[in-house]
């Protein structure tokens, strides 16, 4: 057996060590039970720290890529956790590595990007992202990935998180690259699998039901969304019209599966 094991097109360029082949794999395999796409964060966040000894990761899925950074059911670890909500409301605006994964630097975004990568644009405003978001946090290094499956309506996107600013190089480049196209093909799968009337729902309705599902209260709810809670009971009221569901636990019971 050799030491080393060649990947797919994104970690192509690289060799990884047949260990860490092997982890890339358990990863996949623990998001495989996973039933809808918050679950699907919640593993993956949790096997990222496990078996790769990411600690502090951020999980997001949308139906476009401006939805992807305003994600009310991300999921997130360790130093993310905090984070995720002045993100979704503010600080996703000023990010340095989705302007590149959709601007100039497009060519550059198909392998996941870090902040020493991105750094010519960290400046004027959005040099707020560092000294006003990150640094609070104790965040040093950030790495991100999105992947796209137009066909399917879903774009998939993690983002890793390190105190050290100098966390992540080569091989972490590369294992995050190899490791996407497989959970996305997840991703897709899970949105297959949802209930018919799924595709009724408003994006918006949509992320309420996912969140009903996860057991959180009206008030949870419009806090993740970052709408009042009127707002919150009206998505519902329309999800629950739309899926023929009589009641909110019928409704949260046929989107969970």
């Amino acid at each position: 057996m050799t030491d080393h094991h060649r990947l797919g097109p994104e970690g192509s360029v690289d060799l990884l060590p047949v260990a860490d082949v092997d982890r890339l794999l358990a990863v996949v395999a623990d998001c495989h039970s996973a039933r809808t796409l918050p679950e699907l964060g919640a593993r993956l966040t949790e096997s990222l720290a496990g078996r790769l000894e990411f600690r502090s990761a951020a999980v997001l899925s949308g139906d476009t890529r401006p939805r992807l950074f305003r994600d009310a059911t991300a999921q997130a670890s360790g130093l993310a956790v905090p984070t995720m909500d002045p993100y979704r409301e503010h600080f996703h605006r000023l990010d340095p590595i989705a302007l590149a994964a959709s601007g100039p630097y497009g060519r550059a975004a198909d392998r996941p990007l870090t902040l020493l990568d991105v750094a010519p644009l960290l400046a004027g405003e959005r040099r707020s992202y560092v000294d006003d978001f990150l640094r609070p946090a104790g965040i040093g290094a950030v790495m991100a990935k999105s992947w796209a499956c137009p066909d399917r309506g879903i774009v998939f996107g993690v983002a890793l998180f390190d105190e050290d600013e100098h966390a992540f190089g080569a091989r972490e480049t590369t294992l995050l690259g190899s490791l996407g196209p497989a959970l996305l093909r997840v991703a897709a799968g899970l949105l297959d699998a949802r209930p018919p009337w799924a595709g009724l729902l408003t994006p918006r309705e949509t992320e309420a039901v996912a969140l009903l599902s996860e057991g959180l209260t009206d008030e949870q709810i419009a806090g993740r969304m970052v709408v009042d809670v009127g707002t919150a009971k009206k998505h519902l009221a329309a999800a629950r019209r739309k899926s023929g569901a009589p009641n909110r636990v019928a409704l949260a019971r046929a989107w969970a599966g």
